[in-house]
């Protein structure tokens, strides 16, 4: 009994030992914006400890937040956004879990399906083409440069056709979550920073197209599912 009782403690110090140095190795520049760890064997080896006494630590590390996991395999490190926004009200905010991140598109899907109604509504002429210049934008991507900015474009020009200052403003204070969610979004589907997905060329396309034919009520429509399709794609329920 005395040396069962003496191999938990030992499995537990270790565990312990070995969350403080997963801990360390997280802190580290390559981990803040989140990304996929070596399989738990590479880990273990890395770590001079069994798979057990390591998965006691990944267990403690998914119970605080830190870590997600897979569909049940690989292990995903959570991102931080430890930039504050410029907005005196957004100070405070950061994105430090899946939970943050949901909330923060349920804003944005508020925010944005109603810059898409207002756009439609309007009609703008001069909004129209700061639309459609940034839909080319990312049809004719450059190699090696990241999509993130080009995306973040597109749903700018589409707050700005509203004409109503406060929508670019409410994105833009938005800007640095947006940019976290989706570069963690593109580690966990393993897609490079500078591959355009067809599937949001097409999303886009189609809010176009309802801004343009203005009609509100459709656009709305197009860009909420647009929204919608972002939650799935960040919580890795459809790769496309």
């Amino acid at each position: 009994m005395d040396e069962i009782i003496q191999q938990t403690r030992a499995v537990k110090d270790l565990s312990s030992h070995v969350l403080g140095r997963l801990e360390t190795m997280l802190e580290g520049p390559a981990w803040q914006g989140g990304g996929r760890l070596p399989p738990e064997a590479e880990l273990a080896r890395q770590f001079g400890v069994s798979r057990p006494v390591l998965r006691k630590a990944l267990v403690k590390m998914r119970d605080a937040g830190r870590i997600i996991s897979r569909r049940g395999s690989a292990n995903f490190v959570q991102p931080r956004a430890d930039v504050v926004p410029s907005a005196a009200d957004m100070q405070g905010l950061s994105i430090q879990t899946v939970f943050d991140m949901k909330r923060c598109m349920r804003f944005r899907q508020v925010v944005e399906c109603a810059a898409a109604e207002d756009a439609a509504r309007l009609c703008d002429p001069e909004g129209i083409r700061g639309i459609e210049e940034a839909h080319r934008r990312m049809l004719t991507l450059p190699p090696g440069e990241g999509v993130f900015e080009a995306d973040f474009a597109f749903h700018m020009a589409v707050a700005r056709a509203t004409r109503n200052p406060y929508f670019p403003f409410a994105l833009g204070t938005m800007r640095n979550q947006i940019k976290l969610m989706m570069e963690f979004t593109r580690k966990l589907q393993e897609r490079p920073p500078d591959q355009v997905a067809p599937r949001v060329v097409e999303e886009h396309q189609r809010v176009l197209e309802a801004i343009k034919a203005g009609d509100p009520v459709q656009a709305h429509e197009v860009m909420s599912f647009h929204m919608k399709q972002s939650v799935i794609r960040l919580l890795v329920e459809d790769g496309a």
